[in-house]
């Protein structure tokens, strides 16, 4: 018995980090400090759109993300349903791989570093100069760049922060957006795409389960990875 809760603790405590990073968010959710990372995780969230538009082979046209958290992306052709459900998807399934990639540390590091040039790109290329989510853009992209640069614990502690804040707000939106009223968002603009708007909750909920499978399974992963240690 004290074996096995000695090797829990031990696990507990390799994870040390990843549990203050959600006690931190979770405790100043609603202040200041935690804003400009939820306005991030809105900004990944439309380029999850932005990214599934081009690999289907659409176009964007524009990708904004306003302080008060919310965005659009304007695209043309490629996969609509793809397209649109990228965003929730996207964004729950990106925090998961986060931190699923602390097993390999190097990888964990390339994929901050590659998402700080995507959003660096992506803001280039497709928000108009000018507007605060275009220096937001700007900035957040070379913080992730730098971070991931700096050094290896640095770029790892980066992608556990991003990676939770992303997972946290995905289940911040399935509870206040998608059960509340799903039709008003992408699985509503999803479900009229389709000519069937009663859609829209069963949508809604299809993506909640695909998420939290994503995420339960990422960090499972990660325990079992980290357990073999001890």
């Amino acid at each position: 018995m004290w074996k096995g809760l000695h090797r829990q603790a031990r696990i507990l405590w390799r994870f040390r980090f990843h549990l203050l990073c959600a006690a931190a968010a979770l405790l100043l959710w609603d202040t200041v400090w935690i804003k400009p990372f939820r306005v991030f995780v809105v900004m990944v969230h439309e380029m999850c759109h932005a990214v599934a538009a081009l690999i289907t082979g659409g176009e964007v046209l524009e990708m904004r993300t306003a302080w008060a958290e919310h965005g659009y992306t304007l695209s043309r052709g490629g996969w609509p349903m793809v397209i649109v459900s990228a965003g929730y998807l996207g964004s729950a399934l990106l925090g998961a791989a986060l931190i699923w990639s602390g097993a390999l540390p190097q990888l964990q590091r390339l994929a901050l570093l590659l998402i700080g040039a995507a959003t660096l790109g992506m803001t280039l290329a497709f928000t108009p100069a000018g507007g605060l989510d275009f220096a937001f853009g700007i900035a957040g992209g070379l913080g992730l760049i730098c971070t991931a640069m700096y050094s290896a614990r640095a770029g790892a502690g980066g992608a556990v922060w991003l990676g939770v804040m992303l997972c946290l707000y995905s289940l911040h939106d399935f509870r206040t957006d998608l059960w509340l009223y799903a039709e008003r968002t992408d699985a509503g603009i999803l479900a009229a795409h389709l000519g069937l708007p009663w859609l829209a909750y069963p949508i809604a909920a299809a993506w909640v389960w695909l998420s939290l499978w994503g995420m339960y399974r990422a960090m499972a992963s990660l325990v079992k990875h980290e357990a073999s240690k001890t």
